[in-house]
């Protein structure tokens, strides 16, 4: 889902020897995303119980970015008592309670923690973001790259692969169980799916050619992903569970990074069909596609959100940004004020409002939550390897 136009460049070059693009680089304006927002404050009047529940529910109530926690005066208030397999909450706007909530759990605290937080956001915002998990790839050693998950705050992070060559571009299955991705072989690319708890994995395609970017459809029974049966890169839809697939695109232009509309009835990805890299629509049936309006001289690395808004990387003034295209209205906008880089591999939250992207300085990339609606950003994990094309899962449901 995360593979970017460059490395299906470089797997083109090595096998079918693809040209250059290069083209002069027109001067381009942009625009923010961001439009005028306050955060409520909140502050934690009270925070009672076992360590192992408090830490972990004070960190995921700092990072998810829906209150700014203070001390003193707020907008907010919140007494939480926590431990022993039970949680209660009362949350005050002012004086006035707007939340009396008691939860029960057993076994895992963190998971309890991030549920708890979610009530409260839930409560206020009617969104929830805490209990879901990130997976990216981490380049462990040179040449080789391994998918790995964790939490929202950056914890609980564990290796789900473990193979001798590189596993890229993971997207999640709809029921958060489970991690598709692209596995690299001596014989070319495949794609595979590895289900975490308990773990076991599965190779889903393994055509002649190129099998890479797949994307599970919103309901979960279909893969959008780039193939090369025969010998040109096409858009393919293919049942996950058969070898039933139809061609969506017929040209001689190269295609990536497909990514699914939430209503699984199109699908957004890469084309260079015009000269350099852009974004374009198509019916899941397929159809004529459609040139999506995109700020900078290149667009990629496509994500819609749950209400249907499409971020992905414009190529501007050099390096690439994250900005933001509003269907409703027909326009783009860059997120403002973020560090400089290049950011790519956009992964939308279940709340529509936070994204999860790498950005890239030098040689070195790194993931960062960023919130599109105050352009705040926050680095997720401290590795001292590379880590890019991040995903966000749904809700767990369990």
């Amino acid at each position: 889902m995360k593979n970017t136009f460059l490395a299906v460049q470089v797997f083109l070059a090595a096998i079918f020897s693809a040209g250059s693009l290069l083209q002069a680089e027109p001067i381009e304006i942009s625009k923010s995303a961001q439009r005028t927002f306050v955060q409520p404050t909140l502050q934690i009047r009270q925070i009672n119980g076992d360590k192992e529940f408090c830490d972990p529910f004070y960190r995921y109530l700092v990072t998810c970015g829906w209150f700014r926690v203070v001390n003193g005066n707020a907008d907010y208030n919140l007494i939480v008592n926590g431990g022993d397999g039970k949680v209660s909450m009362q949350l005050f706007f002012g004086e006035n309670p707007v939340l009396s909530k008691n939860i029960s759990y057993s076994g895992d605290v963190r998971r309890a923690a991030a549920r708890s937080v979610d009530e409260l956001i839930s409560a206020r915002f009617k969104q929830k973001l805490c209990d879901s998990q990130l997976t990216f790839t981490v380049e462990t050693r040179p040449g080789i790259k391994e998918v790995f998950v964790c939490d929202t705050d950056g914890g609980n992070i564990r290796k789900i692969t473990d193979f001798s060559t590189s596993c890229v571009e993971p997207s999640w299955m709809p029921d958060g169980k489970s991690v598709v991705y692209t596995r690299y072989t001596l014989a070319g690319t495949d794609v595979c799916e590895t289900m975490i708890n308990p773990w076991r994995s599965r190779r889903l395609t393994h055509f002649k050619g190129m099998n890479v970017g797949a994307a599970v459809h919103p309901g979960g029974e279909y893969l959008a992903m780039i193939m090369s049966i025969d010998r040109q890169v096409e858009l393919y839809v293919k049942a996950l569970n058969s070898r039933d697939r139809r061609r969506l695109t017929q040209s001689k232009a190269v295609e990536a990074s497909p990514c699914w509309h939430p209503n699984g009835g199109s699908i957004c990805y890469v084309s260079d069909r015009s000269g350099r890299p852009g974004l374009y629509l198509i019916g899941a049936n397929g159809g004529s596609p459609q040139r999506i309006p995109t700020l900078g001289s290149e667009a990629v690395t496509p994500a819609w959100a749950p209400d249907g808004k499409l971020a992905y990387s414009a190529k501007i003034g050099g390096s690439y940004k994250l900005a933001v295209y509003d269907p409703n209205g027909g326009e783009s906008g860059v997120i403002a004020n973020l560090p400089a880089g290049d950011w790519e591999g956009a992964a939308w939250a279940p709340d529509s409002r936070h994204i999860a992207a790498s950005r890239r300085v030098g040689k070195r990339s790194e993931i960062y939550i960023v919130d599109s609606k105050t352009g705040k950003s926050r680095k997720l994990l401290n590795l001292k390897y590379s880590q890019t094309s991040p995903d966000w899962s749904p809700i767990r449901r369990d």
